[in-house]
């Protein structure tokens, strides 16, 4: 067993312990709680360790024959730190759900790091950023003149977890991003807005700060690159007033009642949810001389495709061994990479 799954008793991460169990993945799980950590190995007849991320000595201990750590504990910023040091002291691969831009631009510095220890550091191995990484490859396979890029996503019949809303309060009132002649810029969230046709569905999106930004220009260097999501056109115009929302976004009373709200009404998406849910994505690659590539992908229900996607991946790392320090998805596996996993498909 050396796969340790760190946050296992969250949200995505039982989900990554169900997948496991119906794929007969051994792994080991870890967390902080030793209760519900416990009580999640038992269930699923798998090992399990209890421990804390402040402590590096006993960090280190813990992961002791550990060949790789899929981290699913955010916000990242507060957790991937302490691991991924840990790692490159260790030589134990990295991997991690996150979508957070910075957490990309940061683990990219540690490249030349992780090539000296001999592993792969490989954040967003979920639905952030799999599919929309493999498409934004895809489409520069196809048109490597490209140099403006645009993605987008939706989910029909989803949710939301505990730890994306989380995540969300945590950088709420810190605006937006695109990349624009090769440079990662601020702009105010949802700075842009258009009614995309998803294939199944037409939705209005809004441009958003998603990892793309920073991992779809690693993997094909295209110089222009804005994401965007599913949203109600009122939300749209409410972000208008952001920069008189924004002082309260930032305020800590907001936060602290924001966050009591979140633990106490929020979960994640039904087992029902996960099973019928769909999420799709839609990526358009064009040239300064008007020509364009424009593709789609449907897969299952996010988080579900998350858990799907990081084990695969995991497995796949420990295959791979001739790659080495900081990827993407698509830049080490290729495009094809999220078409492995059951129920996705490119049109």
């Amino acid at each position: 067993m050396s796969i340790l799954v760190y946050g296992a008793n969250g949200y995505t991460g039982r989900l990554v312990v169900k997948a496991a169990a119906e794929q007969n993945i051994p792994i080991i799980v870890a967390g902080r709680k030793a209760d519900a950590i416990q009580a999640l190995a038992e269930t699923n007849g798998l090992t399990y360790k209890v421990f804390g991320l402040d402590d590096k000595n006993q960090l280190k201990s813990a992961l002791s024959g550990v060949k790789l750590i899929l981290n699913c504990a955010g916000p990242f910023p507060r957790t991937a730190p302490q691991l991924v040091e840990v790692c490159l002291e260790m030589g134990i691969h990295y991997l991690d759900i996150t979508g957070e831009i910075a957490m990309f631009e940061w683990m990219k510095t540690l490249d030349s790091r992780a090539q000296k220890a001999g592993i792969i550091l490989l954040p967003g191995v979920g639905f952030d950023v799999v599919p929309t990484d493999c498409l934004a490859k895809k489409l520069y396979q196809e048109l490597p003149e490209g140099d403006t890029l645009e993605l987008a996503f939706m989910n029909l019949g989803g949710g939301i977890s505990h730890g994306t809303l989380t995540t969300m309060l945590t950088n709420l009132g810190s605006g937006g991003a695109m990349r624009k002649n090769g440079k990662i810029i601020s702009r105010p969230l949802g700075f842009k807005g258009k009614t995309i046709d998803f294939g199944k569905k037409q939705r209005f999106c809004i441009a958003i700060p998603w990892g793309d930004v920073s991992t779809a220009h690693f993997g094909t260097g295209i110089p222009n690159i804005t994401v965007y999501s599913a949203a109600p056109k009122k939300f749209y115009y409410l972000l208008k007033l952001q920069a008189l929302l924004n002082p309260v976004f930032r305020s800590n009373w907001f936060r602290l009642w924001a966050q009591a709200k979140i633990d106490k009404n929020i979960d994640g998406p039904t087992p029902e949810q996960n099973q019928n849910g769909r999420s799709l994505v839609w990526g358009k690659l064009s040239a300064a001389d008007g020509r364009f590539v424009e593709r789609r992908f449907e897969g299952p229900e996010s988080y579900w495709l998350t858990a799907l996607a990081a084990l695969h991946i995991a497995q796949e790392v420990l295959k791979t061994p001739d790659c080495k320090g900081y990827q993407t998805p698509a830049s080490c596996f290729g495009p094809e990479l999220v078409l492995q996993l059951p129920g996705t498909r490119f049109f």
